[in-house]
């Protein structure tokens, strides 16, 4: 078969092909070729879902009359000079492709006039032939209509969507423009009705507003950091803003808005456990690197980059996106700090104190007593409320705890719970009230009686204000709380898994996360398991295990991570023998999967009962905790409902 040049119209519609998809990819190239001109306001319309008209008005610089005829030829851009300059890329367009590949498959008509002209051009061009130029009057910019795409290629035109399909499409591509570029008012008429008008301010989140709406942009988090020469901001939607799907996530480099899979492999990193499993963050992000750290010379749509050194990159971008999350805590009312330091001094007189669980029975009463010194002046209370005079402490003999312990055992062998009655005792003061890291709390500062006032305590904090209340507890499950004239309510299973994942995770990497047997299992091995275990000592030891030898063919172990669940079947330990060079290569996603399914087993459940004080030390765990306000799956530990809901639920307003 003989080979030949193809002709020029055939060559123009391949072309077309590679930069021409559908009506989407239509509008991105000219809202692109719009901002590289300087424009602040765009506005695009279509019909039909842009197969059937399609129209792009920029008030940019608009283009001379003298090339007016050159910007419709193949690879003619104003934007690259020189082979050099794709090393070093500063604007969105740069092959001068976009114009001559959209006139090949359409009917275009294009009005302009440069800035300083008295007159503009209008060009008319069908199909990429017969090209027409007349002087015609027009504002200063640039407007492009395009009409029947693919009216000459009727094989690409059958394979378009419906035109609602489409049509959301080049929504999408809209939405993304507007998203990364705040600065640019655009407006979006889809069929008439208009769908987007943003203010074009330079404020992302007022541009995620025009978008997403107002509440959304509202709960999105902020984050701006830099490394080096890398930097990332932007907004970040997590908890209830999570989606199904990653189509509401937006990453741009450089102002160019491309498809990552690094960088969503990192946000979803750094959101893990801030998203219900199945669930997708979504975001506006932009990475801004130095050009040449980026090649965006990969595909004709240039939707497509390639990193020097991604794996680098995706490291740093990890780091800075963490930082949007920093100070975070499972719980915050009121004022941080003021909070914080006042249930730390409220605890040393309302600590966790077992209650028999019997639903129909109250507690049984309890005094409060000194929480310092005898030779030291008592504190006041700091339980009474700002607005009324303190009530009066009902004061009782103190129960005895031999006798009720006895009590509490007896009543947890009703429910079938007698394994936990230890639990039962100290349930949460295992976390210390300290920001970021998880110690230990002394036994000896646990008060073996406490005072409960007659009406429901207000918690006050350094301002004199009161920072919450508690309720109650709802079905046994959702503990409620009044603060900063709002009802929060919490679960208290998620909220305790989360303490959990805290504290174990805090180990894990702390090297710590091992728990001593009380007698040490002593294993017969195998001379090829003798020497797989000498080998591998050192990440045995790194992993949690405290292994020696024991003869020569016997080991004792004393002790076994937290993370390998039930360390006392014997069986358990031999397949982590036999799996040793998977525990070796073993990743922090692995352990940290593992860390959460154990946090969930050892949280309370939902239908626990809880006693008052064990309450307020969750509480107080959860306001000093850092950790984000989710479970490790990602469920909600807490809910707010704001004064004006309840109002607005209750018809009290409007």
């Amino acid at each position: 078969m003989p080979i030949r040049i193809l002709d020029a119209a055939t060559v123009g519609r391949i072309a077309a092909g590679e930069v021409v998809e559908r009506p989407s990819s239509v509008v991105k190239e000219l809202m692109e070729n719009a901002i590289d001109a300087g424009a602040t306001a765009i506005t695009v319309e279509i019909k039909g879902g842009g197969i059937e008209y399609m129209r792009v008005t920029d008030n940019g610089c608009g283009i001379e009359p003298n090339q007016v005829r050159l910007a419709f030829e193949n690879h003619a851009t104003s934007k690259l000079q020189t082979a050099e300059q794709l090393d070093d890329i500063r604007t969105l367009g740069f092959r001068g492709e976009a114009l001559p590949s959209i006139a090949s498959v359409s009917h275009v008509e294009m009005t302009t006039r440069a800035r300083g002209q008295d007159t503009g051009v209008r060009l008319n061009i069908d199909g990429g032939q017969d090209l027409r130029v007349k002087e015609t009057g027009c504002p200063e910019g640039t407007t492009f209509i395009m009409r029947d795409l693919f009216y000459n290629i009727p094989v690409r035109q059958a394979f378009l969507k419906k035109p609602g399909y489409e049509g959301g499409l080049v929504g999408d591509s809209v939405a993304r423009m507007i998203l990364g570029n705040p600065g640019v008012a655009v407006r979006y008429i889809n069929g008439g009705a208009n769908v987007y008008h943003s203010f074009g301010d330079g404020k992302l989140r007022h541009a995620v507003f025009a978008v997403y709406g107002k509440q959304t942009a509202e709960q999105m988090v902020d984050v701006d950091a830099c490394e080096g020469g890398v930097r990332i901001w932007g907004l970040i939607g997590v908890g209830e803003l999570a989606k199904a799907t990653r189509a509401h996530q937006a990453f741009f480099i450089n102002g160019r808005a491309v498809r990552c899979p690094m960088l969503a492999r990192a946000l979803e990193e750094v959101c893990r456990s801030r998203v219900t499993i199945g669930m997708y963050p979504m975001c506006a992000l932009n990475l801004v690197i130095p050009p040449s750290s980026v090649n965006v010379n990969v595909h004709p749509n240039k939707l497509e980059v390639r990193f020097k050194d991604e794996i680098a990159m995706r490291t740093a971008c990890e780091r800075l996106l963490a930082s949007a999350f920093e100070g975070e805590h499972v719980l915050q009312l009121g004022d941080e700090r003021p909070v914080t330091k006042t249930i730390e001094r409220v605890a040393t007189v309302r600590e966790i104190v077992p209650t028999p669980l019997e639903p129909t029975t109250p507690p049984p009463p309890r005094t409060v007593e000194p929480a310092m010194p005898e030779s030291e002046e008592a504190p006041k209370p700091a339980l009474s409320s700002p607005v009324e005079p303190p009530k009066p402490v009902r004061q009782v003999k103190p129960v005895q705890m031999d006798v009720f312990q006895k009590v509490m055992r007896e009543e947890l062998e009703k429910l079938g719970s007698a394994s936990g009655a230890a639990l039962r005792e100290d349930r949460f003061s295992q976390y210390a009230p300290i920001v970021g890291k998880q110690t230990k709390v002394s036994s000896e500062n646990i008060p073996t009686s406490v005072a409960i006032d007659e009406k429901p305590t207000k918690v006050e904090n350094a301002f004199n204000r009161p920072v919450y209340r508690v309720i109650g507890v709802v079905l046994k499950t959702y503990i409620l709380i009044e603060a900063d004239d709002s009802l929060v309510m919490i679960d208290q299973h998620a909220a305790h898994e989360r303490l959990n994942y805290e504290r174990f995770m805090a180990q894990l990497e702390a090297g710590r996360g091992s728990q001593q047997l009380l007698t040490p299992l002593v294993l017969r091995l195998t001379a090829r398991e003798m020497a797989l275990i000498e080998e591998n000592m050192d990440v045995l030891r790194d992993s949690g295990y405290d292994v020696e030898p024991f003869g020569e063919s016997d080991i004792q172990v004393r002790a076994v991570p937290f993370i390998l669940g039930k360390a006392e079947l014997k069986p358990a330990f031999m397949d982590t023998i036999n799996a040793l060079n998977r525990l070796k290569n073993a990743t922090i996603d692995a352990r940290r999967a593992e860390v959460a399914q154990m946090s969930c087993k050892a949280a309370v459940k939902g239908g626990d009962p809880l006693s008052e004080g064990e309450i307020e030390s969750l509480i107080r765990q959860l306001l000093t905790t850092g950790a984000p306000p989710t479970c490790p799956h990602g469920r909600p530990v807490m809910k707010v409902i704001s004064r004006r809901e309840l109002e607005k639920m209750f018809k009290r307003i409007q």
